[in-house]
């Protein structure tokens, strides 16, 4: 069940009811109850029987069960078939399968873009003036003869 090698470093049972914050390196599943912070540079996994309500930092992160709150995944966010995600995310690459829920927003920050320029006023156009024309010279009026 875990794509990272080296297996999982602990597993929160069904059944099991747990409020606080959950810390690990590698990967952890939840397939209870988990209410609090968790806070990893690793994967986690919350299995089809998951009920999470909890403010989520991690690398990547799979949903199948039901998860409520705030995520950051600096990598991939998976909601599998099934899966119910009730929450504000923002992560590096979303998937949703078909059959999943999703309800809430999604931030996805593109790093691999180059920054983007700050926007600057536009250049006023210069305006030239043209010199002034001279004024007409009156011209001399013939004499008439009286």
């Amino acid at each position: 069940m875990n794509e990272m090698g080296g297996g999982l470093d602990g597993r929160l049972a069904e059944g099991t009811h747990i409020n606080g914050t959950l810390k690990f390196e590698r990967a952890v599943q939840i397939d209870g109850r988990f209410e609090g912070n968790v806070q990893s540079p690793g994967k986690l996994i919350l299995g089809p029987r998951a009920q999470v309500d909890a403010d989520i930092q991690v690398g990547e992160l799979e949903v199948q069960g039901t998860l409520r709150g705030k995520v950051q995944a600096k990598g991939r966010l998976l909601i599998r078939e099934g899966g119910v995600v009730e929450a504000n995310i923002v992560a590096g690459k979303l998937a949703i399968e078909s059959g999943a829920v999703f309800r809430g927003s999604c931030e996805m920050p593109d790093a691999g873009a180059a920054p983007k320029p700050e926007a600057r006023p536009a250049p006023k156009p210069e305006v030239i003036a043209a010199p002034p024309k001279p004024a007409p010279q009156p011209q001399p009026q013939p004499k008439t003869g009286s």
